[in-house]
């Protein structure tokens, strides 16, 4: 019983950082508040949630492993449609995880490697990877059923679908902002030298 309460709060856990992640990438991004990290802080806050994720994604995939109750192999952890318990839920988990791993190594660790394009373009994976994440938690989380787990589930998602929106209704903005020449600082008075 308390391999599966392990596997259980390192399961909430990977998707709760996943969530802080994805969050935090959308708030400092968008900039949906007056106030602002640094770059360094911002940056620095958004790997560090990154990276408690997939450390708790390990530690769920390992006491999965473990488990005597409800065995896996680790082919039914990383092949689709494999699993014997809820094939559906579990291969949603598979594809979240597959996401992540590639969000977060290829961007995160990787950005200087693989140029902005390509770094905008992984680093997009990230939605998707919370949403799998999400549908992977209600159909094989045995704790779904859990008024306070279901209104997590409910709470974490509409808070990233605002913040989508958000993102989606200041786009233009952005863009126009990026777009706009930085200002040149202003000259200073001459001195006069006596």
């Amino acid at each position: 019983m308390n391999n599966w309460n392990l596997i259980r709060a390192a399961g909430i856990g990977a998707y709760l950082m996943l969530w802080g992640s994805v969050t935090w990438g959308l708030i400092s991004s968008t900039e949906i508040v007056r106030w602002k990290a640094t770059k360094a802080t911002s940056i620095a806050l958004h790997q560090a949630f990154s990276t408690s994720g997939l450390l708790l994604l390990g530690t769920h995939l390992y006491f999965l492993l473990k488990d005597k109750f409800l065995p896996f192999t680790w082919l039914d952890l990383v092949v689709p449609m494999r699993s014997a318990y809820r094939p559906i839920g579990v291969t949603l988990g598979i594809g979240a995880m597959f996401m992540t791993l590639l969000g977060v190594l290829s961007t995160s660790w990787g950005r200087r490697l693989i140029g902005t394009k390509w770094w905008r373009r992984s680093h997009a994976l990230s939605i998707p990877a919370f949403a799998l994440a999400l549908v992977h938690g209600l159909m094989a989380g045995s704790d779904t059923k859990r008024p306070a787990m279901w209104w997590m589930y409910v709470f974490t998602a509409c808070v990233v679908l605002f913040l989508l929106l958000v993102r989606a209704f200041t786009a233009v903005e952005r863009r126009k902002r990026a777009a706009e020449p930085a200002a040149e600082p202003a000259a200073e008075p001459a001195v006069k030298m006596k």
